[in-house]
């Protein structure tokens, strides 16, 4: 899906005292959303969330006077179907185009003594009432929170890309992937970022053997002790300072000036708890996965608030409405509020430190051939990313399906090494009046001494 413009959406404005918006407004952070949401400007016209924009090799330019040493890219998954189920859902979801098929190998053993292959398929039994719990979910053969085909599509055309410019541009990457010394791969242990990598890669180096031999590795972290996105299991703290951040006056004020359009979604939904009455996340789920499918919204001829009746449906002007909420409690949380920064820390500054590591290891020849590094994970993924590097508030909108964030090493002739960052295909602007380097080349040490301010020293500690 192309750029889109949003509809226009009537929201009413919210006061704040200058007492309030002092003590809410961080030092660092850009004025326009240290205001209530009606007066935030989203510079959004442009902007589409079923769809990130991809490198362009005929706009690519190389740094001058530099050579390519390294690149790290850091994606969201493509389209998936939504997280968040609904009771009595009656929409289908697809996903008959995603299909993986599976082996084993054993250690040691000799690479045909496999267990044959297996084609894993998602069944969504009809609804009988008489045993089973399949009303509880979608028709179709989609799971929940799975890459659709649509997803699939969108990193293959990302993949192709990203061979334009670094095989068929720069001759940076091989033509073809004989070994993987020259490739780091990791992802979260979730389906979609696994599936979403496997397009990339696929369309990267199309046409790879399929022999066992040749397989790519995939790293994974156990869930339990995941570092690609804000790990509340593993660090409780981040749930400690979330709660802060939302807690704290402007944001109880933007919940309750846009309290009746959650009130109203949450009973065409039916849904309630803490999980839906003070996060947008849920809301942006449920209708933008709709949207991205052009499968209508969801209705309740059931559904009331205190007793009244309300809309039976939710509105195109609903789900505009909620992304532009969703982007102002994102920037909010990781950007623009006084605790953003240590709450960074423990959301994705494990991640920020391997990847400072891997770029450091590589200066010293202990990488080897390593050229590519790809890590597969989240929109909790990337947006962290982008609120640390102070992105401008056009580039902290949510992220979209199958966002890219490329961090590219130069070594310039004179030795020295500057950092580039590309993000959807754009050189990542920051905000103007906090701009601490020029991220088309930003140098080395200026780059990490930025983000140094953001990794954490130990993490066990930090979080305790």
């Amino acid at each position: 899906m192309g750029a889109r413009t949003f509809n226009s959406v009537a929201l009413a404005v919210v006061a704040f005292a200058a007492a309030a918006a002092a003590a809410n407004a961080s030092p660092a952070s850009s004025s326009s959303f240290g205001v209530g949401v009606s007066a935030y400007a989203f510079d959004d016209a442009a902007y589409s969330y079923c769809d990130a924009d991809h490198p362009d090799d005929q706009a690519y330019k190389v740094v001058p006077d530099a050579k390519l040493e390294l690149v790290q890219m850091v994606v969201r998954h493509g389209d998936r179907t939504p997280v968040h189920l609904i009771p009595n859902d009656n929409t289908t979801w697809t996903c008959d185009g995603v299909a993986e098929n599976i082996y084993l190998n054993g250690a040691g053993q000799p690479e045909t003594n496999t267990t044959g292959a297996f084609r894993q398929l998602i069944e969504i039994p009809s609804w009988s009432g008489k045993y089973g719990y399949a009303n509880q979910v979608w028709r179709g053969t989609c799971d929940v929170g799975q890459l659709t085909d649509k997803g699939k599509s969108q990193h293959r055309m990302l993949g192709s890309k990203i061979r334009g410019i670094y095989v068929d541009k720069l001759g940076f990457l091989p033509a073809q992937l004989n070994g993987t010394d020259e490739l780091y791969v990791r992802t979260t242990n979730v389906w979609r970022t696994k599936n979403s990598a496997e397009s990339l890669l696929g369309a990267l180096w199309p046409k790879r053997d399929i022999a066992p031999q040749t397989a790519i590795p995939f790293h994974t972290y156990p869930r339990e002790i995941e570092t690609m996105y804000g790990n509340t299991g593993a660090c409780g703290k981040i749930k400690t300072l979330a709660s802060k951040i939302t807690d704290s006056e402007q944001f109880q004020v933007f919940l309750k000036d846009q309290g009746p359009l959650m009130a109203k979604l949450s009973g065409i939904f039916g849904v309630s708890g803490s999980d839906w009455d003070n996060t947008w996340d849920g809301y942006i789920d449920i209708l933008q996965a709709r949207h991205c499918h052009d499968i209508a919204l969801p209705c309740n001829d059931r559904a009331s608030i205190s007793g009244k009746a309300t809309p039976k449906c939710a509105t195109a002007e609903d789900s505009a409405q909620v992304l532009r909420n969703s982007h102002y409690e994102y920037v909010f949380k990781f950007r623009d509020h006084p605790l953003s920064h240590s709450y960074l820390r423990l959301v994705i500054g494990s991640l920020l430190g391997t990847l400072k590591d891997q770029v450091q290891e590589h200066i010293a020849g202990k990488t080897g051939n390593l050229k590519f590094a790809l890590y597969s994970g989240h929109d909790s993924t990337v947006a962290p990313l982008l609120a640390v590097l102070q992105a401008s508030n056009r580039n902290m909108l949510w992220p979209p399906y199958a966002s890219n964030l490329l961090f590219e090493l130069w070594k310039k002739s004179d030795g020295s090494r500057v950092v580039r960052v590309i993000y959807n295909g754009q050189v990542l602007k920051l905000q103007p009046e906090f701009e601490w380097c020029d991220l088309n080349a930003c140098p080395l040490d200026t780059f990490y001494k930025h983000l140094d301010e953001y990794i954490p020293d130990n993490i066990a500690t930090e979080c305790a």
